[in-house]
């Protein structure tokens, strides 16, 4: 059950120290959301350790705070915790803190399909971005917006949204994006750092993902699959982390309603699903122990690529609308 926020007021007010993180390789809504929040904290005169299982990703390593992101698990006890834009325990990587560390944890996310965990869960499936709801915390606590919390609020909003584009983005959402301009947030600025300086490399692992790309299924349903895999990221001279949204150069073909990227490793698959709404993909993800949203969600299967790629199709064949 989703806890009101005045708990979460009460529980910040009675600590002095946080944790913030959010789920093993952050993106842009993971990141900036708990940046936002760290700042929010410390705005209180609260003490705040940012970590993650895994580094922020190199091109969003501007945002402030984000140098601050440990990867060694903490472990001295916090009062409280808060997870951001995880619906599922597991996808905090195996070296979370224990309970006597985190102490009570705080989930703030918008994921449809979930495995509630932690002591009080703040989920909104309809916020367009977990930055929507920790804007509404900000607005709950007291704290306005600064230039350092309306960045990464920012980097949150067009992380979820596409850049506003996706059936996402509501009212909510651009008048916080007005908001966060106005505190401070230079638009062109983030996505100069975040988009316009990109490495050579992630241009030449593009050029190999796609090669790969292939088509399956039948209209309604057709499906644009991409694949990566280890040989691949060797010959780019690119780490996994540069290909991320490639998967919406197959959701972004004509004729296409899934698109799908593919990454294979040794023992499994990972799936990157992207719809445009008439596949319901965190059904399609929740089949294999997965997750995620109605047109964006993602699984991992334990079995050989062809098993997986069929496996795959299939559920997407089947799932509802």
């Amino acid at each position: 059950m989703t806890a009101p926020l005045d708990e979460v007021v009460a529980l910040v007010a009675r600590g002095h120290r946080f944790l913030c993180t959010a789920h093993a390789r952050p993106d842009g809504d993971a990141l900036g959301s708990m940046l936002a929040t760290a700042h929010a904290l410390r705005a209180l005169g609260k003490e705040v350790v940012l970590y993650d299982h895994d580094p922020p990703p190199s091109r969003l390593a501007f945002l402030p705070g984000a140098s601050e992101v440990v990867t060694s698990a903490p472990k001295s006890p916090f009062d409280a915790t808060f997870v951001h834009d995880c619906g599922d325990r597991r996808l905090l990587g195996d070296r979370f803190p224990p309970r006597e560390v985190t102490g009570p944890v705080v989930v703030l996310d918008h994921h449809g399909t979930t495995r509630d965990f932690g002591d009080l869960v703040v989920r909104d499936p309809s916020a367009s971005a977990v930055g929507v709801i920790v804007a509404r915390l900000c607005a709950a606590l007291g704290v306005p917006l600064s230039r350092e919390i309306a960045e990464c609020l920012w980097c949150s909003l067009v992380s979820d949204t596409g850049w506003f584009r996706y059936s996402s983005t509501d009212l909510e959402t651009m008048e916080l994006a007005a908001a966060c301009v106005r505190a401070g947030a230079e638009p062109w600025a983030f996505a100069r750092k975040s988009e316009e300086e990109t490495p050579v490399a992630r241009l030449r692992l593009l050029q190999e993902v796609l090669k790969t790309l292939e088509l399956a299924g039948e209209p309604p349903r057709r499906v644009a699959l991409l694949t990566l895999d280890e040989a691949m990221l060797g010959r780019a001279g690119a780490g996994p982390e540069l290909a991320e949204g490639f998967v919406n150069y197959a959701r972004g073909l004509e004729g296409v309603e899934v698109g799908a990227l593919l990454t294979v490793t040794r023992t499994q698959v990972r799936a990157s699903l992207r719809g445009k709404g008439g596949v319901d993909l965190g059904a399609v993800a929740a089949a294999f122990d997965g997750g995620g949203h109605h047109n964006a969600s993602g699984c991992t299967l334990a079995l050989p690529f062809a098993e997986a790629r069929k496996k795959l199709l299939e559920a997407i064949a089947n799932a509802p609308s």
